[in-house]
């Protein structure tokens, strides 16, 4: 009898990014009846859109996948360097884009690094924003629809996703938001301090954090808004937001270890609250 081995199947990056798209929209279908599958529907997403810009950098020159060009074959890469490869490679990135690419990475290494609950109205609004993104740079860069590239079974799924997009996110401070952030933002200009054991610690507002003042920072200063949450300078940030700075201790306050007292803020992250009125969609 004769030996033969088969030949080893090696999809190229947009195929694994077409995979990992379609096992996405299967766990947005489990998460109907089980709401835990939204993490995975994240963390499938994100691995597409990050497979997606690697092949459209790949495309522009091969060793622009590589963390060290100089020494190719070794690290890939990251997410969020990617950012500054794509416009190093002259492709156009709006600032929404920029910004898709960093909530990628944002819930991808919350959900990764850090033992964090999940709500899942929050989550199923950031993997819309984050899938609108990966259909419109797939539009843009790559022959046909992204749902071409997926099997029958979830192109309806796909069609839906789209549609909720269109029906839930408004334009906000120049960036897409859902119409409930705006809300929010100004709920959480009501909590002006956060508490431990009793002991009160005045927020900081967006462009008042220390790290403004660090020297590596060389000068640099804050955006009239929040990059993250779409606060305007001088306001509190959103709940949730990875842009606040931890009163207490400094850093980031999401996933920090401080064992905060029960706020308002937590309860607004959780949609536990009420508010009369609705800011207009571009945020006056």
């Amino acid at each position: 009898m004769e030996n033969s081995t088969a030949p080893a199947l090696r999809m190229s990056l947009i195929e694994n990014a077409y995979d990992s798209f379609a096992e996405s929209l299967s766990d947005v279908e489990r998460a109907k009846g089980d709401h835990s599958r939204w993490k995975f529907a994240v963390l499938n997403l994100v691995h597409a859109v990050e497979l997606v810009l690697k092949q459209k950098l790949s495309d522009e020159h091969p060793l622009l996948i590589w963390q060290d060009v100089d020494r190719p074959g070794r690290n890939t890469v990251s997410l969020e360097r990617s950012i500054d490869r794509l416009i190093a490679a002259g492709i156009s990135l709006e600032d929404e884009d920029t910004r898709a690419i960093r909530l990628a990475v944002k819930w991808r290494n919350n959900i990764t690094h850090y033992e964090v609950d999940l709500i899942a109205p929050e989550v199923r609004e950031n993997y819309l924003l984050i899938f609108e993104f990966l259909d419109k740079f797939h539009e843009e860069h790559f022959e046909g629809s992204l749902s071409e590239h997926i099997p029958e079974t979830h192109v309806q799924t796909a069609m839906d996703l789209v549609e909720s997009f269109k029906r839930e996110f408004i334009t906000f401070r120049g960036r897409p938001m859902h119409r409930r952030w705006a809300r929010k933002l100004v709920a959480a200009q009501r909590v002006h301090s956060l508490y431990l054991d009793g002991v009160e610690y005045p927020r900081l507002r967006w462009g008042r954090e220390h790290v403004w003042e660090q020297d590596w920072m060389d000068g640099k200063i804050p955006s009239r808004y929040c990059r993250d949450c779409g606060a305007e300078l001088d306001e509190y940030h959103g709940p949730g937001c990875v842009l606040e700075e931890c009163p207490r201790q400094g850093g980031q306050l999401f996933g920090c270890e401080c064992d905060w007292d029960a706020s308002e803020l937590w309860a607004l992250d959780a949609d536990e609250w009420e508010t009369e009125g609705e800011p207009s969609a571009d945020g006056e």
